[in-house]
């Protein structure tokens, strides 16, 4: 893939993630503004479980993208499109994750964690220059 290709895939990946992260935080005001416990509502969920278990994918995602990065110069350059679209991902599966834990009653804390770690997985996967 090209150096534009892949601006325009990690363009879309964030603006995905921060629109729907913009979509939570003001659904969960407006129900809090009408008196709605949103943590009541979600009491169902095993909310510290899920919050764990966010911290561990976070922790993975983040070594996967160490990890693809050393997979990257030696690749054909091809195939680096595709090792930096599996990273981001990655780091946008965990995004979510805790965005729609957020949406669910958790804490705020866990869709920062998500976006933390997505943004971290963005720093260590950057595009690389072309060639020639």
């Amino acid at each position: 893939m090209r150096a534009k290709q892949l601006f325009l895939v990690r363009i879309a990946l964030v603006t995905g993630v921060a629109a729907f992260a913009a979509l939570a935080a003001y659904q969960r005001s407006r129900l809090e503004a009408a008196s709605i416990d949103v943590a009541a509502a979600g009491a169902a969920l095993p909310l510290d479980l899920l919050r764990y278990i966010l911290w561990g994918l976070s922790g993975a995602a983040v070594a996967a993208a160490f990890l693809l990065r050393t997979r990257l110069e030696p690749a054909a350059p091809a195939q680096r499109g595709a090792f930096l679209v599996v990273g981001w991902s990655f780091g946008e599966g965990v995004a979510l994750f805790g965005i729609v834990q957020y949406f669910v009653g958790a804490h705020l804390s866990t869709m920062a964690l998500g976006l933390i770690a997505f943004t971290t997985v963005l720093m260590i996967l950057p595009i690389p220059p072309e060639r020639g």
